[in-house]
C-alpha cells in the first residue's frame, strides 16, 4: 500500500493539482522542561499567517518539537523552516539533546566516542537500565568498560568499597553512599567516568524524610565528584526510566563541557 501511495496516488493527484505545495519539516528533541513551560519558551515562534506551525509531541520521558513549512516551492520552505528551528534551539538550550531521530543513548554514545573517554555504572534502583540502553548501541565497546547492580548493601561494600559505616549511618539511599558508589565504581574499573545511582523506586520503601521516588545520582571523573537528590514521581518503572534518563542526560552536559 504505501509503495502504491507513493508511485501511482500521490504523482497522479499531484499531476491534477494547480497549485503545487512544499512541505519540509524538523524535529528537535528536548528532556528537562514539562509541556506547558516549553509552550511558553517558544511562544511567537509559529507563525500561522506564513504557514509555519509548530507542535509539541510527549514521549515520556520526553518530548520532541516539530516545525512544519509549508510554501510554495523547496527554497521558500526551507527559508521559514531554517530560522525557526534555529530559534527554537537557542531558546531551549541544554534542554535540547538531540535533532532527528536520535535518541538520548545514541547521543551520549557519540559524544563518548567523540571525546574518547570511557565509562562504568553502579546502579542500585535502575537495577542495569542505563546498561542495557547503552549496551544497545552497536560499538558501545569502545567506551563502556562494565555496569555492576550493586542491589544489596553487601554488594555496594564488597564491589565498591563502599564503607560500612557509610551505610550504617547515612543509609544506602543518600548522597553519601551514592558517591562512594561513582568513586569505588570508577576505581575498580578504570574508567574515566563513574556513574552511580541509588535510590527508592517503590511501590514501598519510602519515609518521611525519604519517600518513595527520592534518587541520588552521582558523577566521579577525574576532576572532581558530583551528586545530586532528585524526586521523581509516578509508578515504579516511571521512577527508574526518569533515573535512567536524568543520569543519562548528567553525562551529556559533562560530556559537552569536555569539548
Amino acid at each position: 500500500m504505501k509503495a502504491m501511495l507513493r508511485e501511482s496516488v500521490v504523482p497522479f493527484v499531484l499531476e491534477r493539482t494547480n497549485q503545487k505545495r512544499v512541505i519540509r519539516s524538523a524535529k528537535i528533541n528536548i528532556f528537562g522542561p514539562c509541556e506547558a513551560e516549553v509552550d511558553e519558551i517558544l511562544h511567537g515562534v509559529a507563525r500561522p499567517d506564513q504557514k509555519l506551525s509548530l507542535g509539541i509531541c510527549v514521549s515520556f520521558p520526553w518530548m520532541q518539537v516539530t516545525l512544519r513549512a509549508e510554501a510554495d516551492n523547496d527554497e521558500a520552505a526551507i527559508d521559514l523552516l531554517v530560522p525557526a528551528a534555529r530559534t527554537v534551539r537557542e531558546r531551549l538550550r541544554e534542554y535540547v539533546f538531540s535533532v532527528g531521530e536520535a535518541g538520548m543513548f545514541d547521543t551520549v554514545a557519540e559524544l563518548f566516542r567523540e571525546r574518547c573517554l570511557t565509562l562504568s555504572l553502579a546502579e542500585s534502583c535502575s537495577g542495569g537500565l542505563i546498561a542495557k540502553g547503552l549496551t544497545d548501541i552497536p560499538g558501545s565497546s569502545a567506551y563502556f568498560l562494565e555496569g555492576l547492580v550493586t542491589y544489596s548493601n553487601d554488594s555496594k561494600m564488597r564491589l565498591l568499597g563502599v564503607p560500612p559505616d557509610l551505610l550504617n549511618i547515612s543509609g544506602a539511599v543518600s548522597s553519601e553512599c551514592a558517591s562512594a558508589m561513582s568513586k569505588g565504581v570508577r576505581q575498580v574499573s578504570g574508567s574515566d567516568l563513574g556513574l552511580a545511582v541509588t535510590g527508592i523506586a517503590g511501590p514501598d520503601g519510602g519515609s518521611e524524610d525519604k519517600p518513595v521516588g527520592t534518587v541520588f545520582i552521582s558523577l566521579a571523573a577525574p576532576d572532581g565528584c558530583w551528586t545530586k537528590r532528585f524526586q521523581f514521581n509516578g509508578s515504579r518503572d516511571d521512577i527508574r526510566t526518569m533515573t535512567a534518563w536524568t543520569a543519562l542526560d548528567w553525562l551529556r552536559r559533562y560530556l559537552l563541557q569536555r569539548a
